[in-house]
């Protein structure tokens, strides 16, 4: 009896180490298909490798808090996720969405170790891949490709954030509109018999703050765009039908 328990005691091991070889091959291979890890040595990131850590939330499941300290750098591997800020009135505003494996968020609280500066919720069922500030800051210090990946990255989301200023100031609504959707369309789209389907999962209030505007205006904005049948709408999804049209309106003068 007590040999049965110490050989089941040892093949629970076996079968949890060998779960957990199993996880960081697929961490190994995922890291190497994302921007941040790019060109760095397979010794490098297989040390990289150990130090993640992976997490599960549920839609509606809050990642973390504006305010909160920031202690790990945050990568998608799967689902989505919005990053909103709270108005003094209590309203949110949407700032951005990542969904794409590999995005990176939650990054300048591990830089400047200042508190989190906006709030980050999932959307749909997410996992995220995490890596702990002291550590990221070591590998970056170790490794200098890390670090040019690293400020390719922020750059990236630094030209993004003034594209969305610009749009704020010199579009109107529907030109803001046509082309969050057609952002949304590239990054989620997914071709259909009806059209481009948008698998994100947004209410009218978050494409609202995601463009700048009032949910009234943005609501009349895709009426609009669905009366010269631009897009229609299935099951609370937006389906983008004529794409060019879309692409004209954004560009519009």
């Amino acid at each position: 009896m007590i040999q049965e328990t110490v050989s089941l005691s040892l093949t629970m091991q076996q079968n949890h180490q060998h779960t957990d070889n199993i996880n960081r091959k697929n961490v190994l291979l995922f890291l190497q298909a994302t921007p941040l890890f790019a060109d760095i040595g397979n010794v490098q990131l297989k040390a990289i490798a150990q130090n993640i850590a992976w997490r599960e939330f549920a839609p509606g499941d809050i990642i973390f808090h504006e305010g909160d300290p920031g202690q790990v750098l945050y990568i998608v591997g799967s689902g989505q996720v919005r990053i909103f800020v709270n108005g003094l009135d209590g309203s949110e505003t949407s700032v951005i969405l990542f969904g794409r494996p590999g995005e990176i968020f939650g990054e300048l609280a591990v830089i400047d170790g200042l508190p989190r500066s906006a709030t980050a919720v999932a959307m749909h069922p997410t996992v995220l891949y995490t890596l702990s500030r002291d550590d990221f800051r070591k590998y970056m210090q170790q490794t200098p490709q890390l670090a040019l990946n690293f400020m390719r990255e922020l750059s990236m989301r630094v030209r993004y954030n003034t594209r969305q200023m610009d749009s704020f100031a010199s579009l109107d609504i529907p030109q803001r509109l046509a082309r969050k959707l057609m952002e949304l369309a590239q990054n989620y789209g997914r071709p259909g018999e009806k059209g481009v389907h948008l698998h994100v999962s947004l209410t009218q209030t978050d494409l609202a703050t995601l463009i700048g505007a009032t949910r009234e205006s943005t609501n009349k904005s895709l009426r609009d765009f669905r009366k010269q049948q631009w897009i229609a709408m299935e099951q609370g999804q937006i389906i983008i039908r004529d794409p060019e049209a879309l692409r004209a309106a954004a560009s519009a003068q």
